[in-house]
């Protein structure tokens, strides 16, 4: 990884966590596999370091787990729906749709994210609890 690149992934992320008023965790000791995840009851974003190549590659991720951000933004029962398959195919659908435009154009997918973000999320400040703060 260069500076440069660790800079803008780094810029990306405190970018991220601004616009959709969520946290994001880099991670090195997720199982083989899994490269990132949305965990609603706790608003946070996991990033697995230990399973990407490449900047590039978690920036991909991290665009796709925001998508999942924002779509608890605009649903915020999402959490009680993760359980219905047919909806989560669709809402995996939608995410994996932004990280292939990610792979393709990373600088325009981010600035669409994140307006996206300030527009769905602004009236959903991260909580600051001690629960989401283990």
């Amino acid at each position: 990884m260069s500076a440069a690149a660790g800079i803008a992934l780094l810029t990306l992320i405190a970018q991220m966590e601004s616009a959709g008023q969520t946290r994001v965790l880099l991670l090195d000791d997720c199982p083989a596999g899994l490269e990132g995840f949305y965990a609603p009851s706790r608003n946070r974003i996991g990033l697995c370091r230990n399973n990407h190549n490449s900047d590039a590659a978690l920036t991909s991720t991290l665009l796709h787990e925001a998508m999942h951000r924002l779509q608890h933004c605009r649903q915020p029962e999402l959490a009680a729906q993760l359980d219905v398959e047919q909806r989560v195919d669709a809402l995996e659908e939608e995410a994996r749709a932004l990280q292939r435009w990610s792979d393709q154009d990373p600088n325009t997918a981010a600035a669409w994210m994140r307006q996206r973000l300030k527009e769905q999320c602004s009236d959903r400040p991260r909580k600051l609890s001690k629960a989401s703060l283990e």
